[in-house]
């Protein structure tokens, strides 16, 4: 883990790069791609807390590649314990004729873009923590919560992931365990869902240090949404029952893998949430091929 001042030292040179607007151009992601599967295939040596910043975005969108360039450089800054999640919905992510021809949307995307109420984008979700009445972030406010939770929460559930793929016949089967550290009275929910990375295509753009303007055509998509695994809303964790300490609950699930997905560039990405309020309680990502 980075030491705390470390931390606040890096996130004050990202805000006042965000500030700034002087930005390294990452429009293109060059192989090796890195993989961080953060304690997933069992209990981490370390149980920390971890942090889901959901970034709303779509590929007209001019002020994204640089919301996306920031989330890159928290990374840098939190490691595996920031896990990002690119979430294309919403009127910028609609495809239109070349080269804008790439439809990244889902359902579940969708479903939560609407229950959100995401009007523009960049905006975020960091955890579903709702802050003064809002859950919505605008990315230059991201830096701040992640650093907030990361460093101000002690870790409540841990969550281990396991994954098999068959590249035969692309069947991909997962397993997870929960633990919580306490009881709870409320139901929480486990939400599984896949992303892939690097998926090239066009991208808006008004910042010339980030990329070419008006268009990237060369694009690479970071961390993008693909499908949900167990559902639209996930499933409860204890049956809908309240949540036992130290119990293992344990969840299996199989799928086919889609054809037009890349499985090196794909991972799963599991969390649990509170059904009252969809905060995020923990959360863990595990890519299929390692």
């Amino acid at each position: 883990m980075i030491a705390k001042s470390m931390k606040i030292k890096h996130f004050s040179l990202i805000l006042f790069v965000l500030i700034a607007g002087i930005f390294t151009a990452c429009d293109k992601i060059e192989p090796p791609y890195t993989t961080q599967n953060g304690g997933g295939g069992g209990e981490p040596e370390e149980l920390v807390q971890k942090v889901l910043l959901e970034d709303y975005t779509g590929h007209k969108c001019v002020n994204c590649p640089a919301a996306a360039k920031l989330a890159g450089d928290l990374k840098e800054v939190y490691g595996n314990q920031l896990i990002i999640m690119a979430v294309h919905a919403g009127f910028f992510a609609r495809p239109e004729g070349p080269p804008f021809d790439l439809d990244l949307r889902t359902a579940i995307g969708d479903q939560w873009d609407a229950y959100y109420n995401v009007i523009g984008n960049p905006q975020g979700l960091v955890n579903r923590k709702i802050y003064n009445g809002a859950a919505l972030v605008p990315p230059a406010g991201w830096g701040e919560k992640v650093q907030d939770i990361i460093t101000n929460s002690t870790p409540q559930a841990s969550i281990s992931l396991e994954t098999t793929f068959n590249t035969d016949n692309r069947k991909l089967d997962v397993a997870v365990n929960s633990k919580f550290l306490r009881d709870f009275s409320e139901q929480y929910y486990l939400q599984l869902v896949l992303v892939e990375d690097s998926i090239r295509g066009a991208q808006s753009n008004n910042n010339s240090s980030v990329g070419d303007t008006p268009i990237i055509e060369d694009y690479y998509h970071r961390h993008v949404l693909r499908q949900d695994i167990n559902g639209l809303n996930g499933e409860a964790v204890n049956g809908g029952e309240g949540i036992v300490a130290n119990q293992v609950y344990t969840h299996t699930y199989s799928l086919t893998l889609n054809a037009a997905y890349k499985a090196q560039h794909c991972a799963v990405i599991a969390f649990l949430y509170r059904i009252a309020d969809n905060e995020i309680l923990q959360v863990e990502e595990k890519h299929i091929v390692e």
